[in-house]
């Protein structure tokens, strides 16, 4: 089975003659699939880690419990993805198209999300439930490898996800950043530490001045 990029031209070969299997080879074999054509592709547990796919055409694509780790999806279009249970620890998706994608359950530790868009994506919220987000703003710096996320859901819920931690900002302010991960991140004023919290403080900020637009007057 040919693997092909968006203008139809050929970038890999496979023996495999199913699209997943194919993929699978082509990434153990390290080729360059950058812009490839995968728009809908059935990609179940697929094992792509360190896969470059690099401006990739992934809309609705089906890569639920997927093994993208450290993968190069700069540029990829997600749009409308199931991501479920994928594991994205350490993958660049910087600029991706991550709008209405299903990121449940997905392991983003470490992963690189500047500038990705994520509006429209569907998280877990601080209750368990796979809420959509309305707005969304990313937080990220050298001294702390976790993702940060400022998370506005359509239903009001406010949440900051701070790595694996994830809670509303009343959860926050009983918890206190400061003594929410000591194992890791002992309150002892060091920079790493300070770094967190401050972090931790801009993604607050942020999400307090988010807000819904106004709902649409009812028509007679």
């Amino acid at each position: 089975m040919d693997i092909v990029n968006m203008v139809g031209g050929v970038i890999f070969s496979a023996a495999a003659t199913v699209l997943k299997d194919a993929l699978v080879e082509a990434v153990e074999k390290k080729a360059d699939l950058r812009s490839a054509d995968l728009y809908g592709a059935n990609l179940y547990g697929a094992y792509l880690r360190g896969a470059n796919l690099y401006g990739a055409d992934l809309r609705g694509a089906y890569l639920y419990g997927a093994n993208l780790y450290g993968a190069y999806l700069r540029g990829a279009n997600l749009y409308g993805a199931d991501l479920r249970g994928a594991d994205l620890r350490g993958a660049n998706l910087y600029g991706a198209d991550l709008r209405g994608a299903n990121l449940r359950s997905a392991d983003l530790y470490g992963a690189d999300l500047r500038s990705a868009d994520l509006r429209g994506a569907y998280l877990r919220g601080a209750d368990g439930e796979k809420k959509k987000a309305h707005s969304i703003r990313i937080f990220s710096s050298s001294l702390y490898p976790f993702v940060v996320l400022a998370v506005l859901f359509e239903d009001g819920e406010r949440m900051v996800k701070m790595g694996c931690l994830e809670k509303t900002l009343a959860q926050w302010k009983k918890v206190g950043i400061r003594k929410s991960n000591l194992s890791e991140f002992p309150d002892d004023k060091s920079e790493k530490c300070e770094d967190r919290v401050g972090l931790f403080n801009l993604a607050k900020a942020a999400v307090t001045r988010m807000n819904l637009p106004p709902k649409a007057k009812a028509t007679k």
